[in-house]
């Protein structure tokens, strides 16, 4: 069986570990089954992943301490966002994670640069590994404990070499300085198929011109969990960008007439 494309903005899928292939229909979800030549039963594509072609949000933490972080994190998982990444550059991160898993938010980790920072942040129960770069041993990592890998990319070399070392999603960063929203039009004309993440340079005015653009999903920073606010224990302004953030999605997946 084949599958065709349809439409500019349509993402075709095809997860290492998975007999299926999914499908991005504009601002939809399918899934169209596929016969390959040989099957032998593999593990299932990672819940965030599925979870980020749903809700398309990442909450990105950063902060000074890990108290902050924590609230941080609680504060946009009341805002609705489904995906909450702690990053390393949080002191004792995986402490932070471990804190969080009754947040009622699948948690992952980020900046994640090394094998053992991965399995660290595995061993704090996150369920996605993301990184600003590509490491093979990190791809190892997340291959063999069946998580969402989601390593940055730059160039479309630099994409393609991501999805060739087990990678779900690239994650196209800085993607603000290198044209926004027109740059992943650009890069997805002859890379169709793979899913990107947009990530630095993401905030509520552009969020729906990178969704336009194709993008399964949108890395957010200090926009949305700004540590200025964590450090000045502003949880509620975060909680608030958080909905907003949210409702924007949902305004944008709603049919329109």
């Amino acid at each position: 069986m084949r599958a065709r494309r349809r439409g500019h903005r349509d993402a075709w899928i095809a997860p290492r570990n998975a007999p299926a292939l999914i499908v991005i229909r504009g601002r939809h979800l399918c899934w169209t089954l596929v016969a390959p030549a040989a099957y032998c039963p593999r593990p299932m594509v990672p819940g965030a992943f599925l979870e980020l072609t749903s809700s398309r949000l990442v909450a990105v933490i950063r902060a000074a301490t890990p108290e902050q972080a924590e609230g941080a994190a609680r504060a946009v998982a009341r805002g609705g966002i489904r995906l909450v990444e702690v990053t390393f550059t949080v002191p004792d991160a995986p402490a932070v994670m471990r804190a969080l898993a009754d947040c009622g938010a699948i948690v992952g980790a980020g900046t994640v640069l090394t094998r053992e920072q991965g399995l660290a942040a595995l061993d704090a129960g996150a369920r996605f590994l993301i990184a600003p770069n590509l490491s093979a041993a990190v791809a190892l990592v997340a291959r063999e404990s069946g998580v969402l890998y989601c390593p940055g990319a730059y160039t479309t070399t630099e994409i393609v070499a991501a999805m060739e070392a087990g990678a779900h999603v690239a994650k196209v960063y800085p993607v603000g300085v290198a044209g926004g929203p027109d740059y992943i039009r650009i890069i997805r004309d002859p890379l169709p198929q793979i899913p990107m993440l947009a990530a630095g340079g993401t905030h509520l005015g552009n969020l729906t011109a990178f969704l336009d653009a194709g993008c399964v999903g949108i890395g957010l920073g200090a926009s949305l969990a700004d540590p200025a606010l964590a450090a000045a224990g502003r949880f509620d302004e975060i909680e608030s960008r958080a909905r907003a953030f949210v409702a924007a999605v949902a305004a944008w997946t709603a049919p329109r007439a």
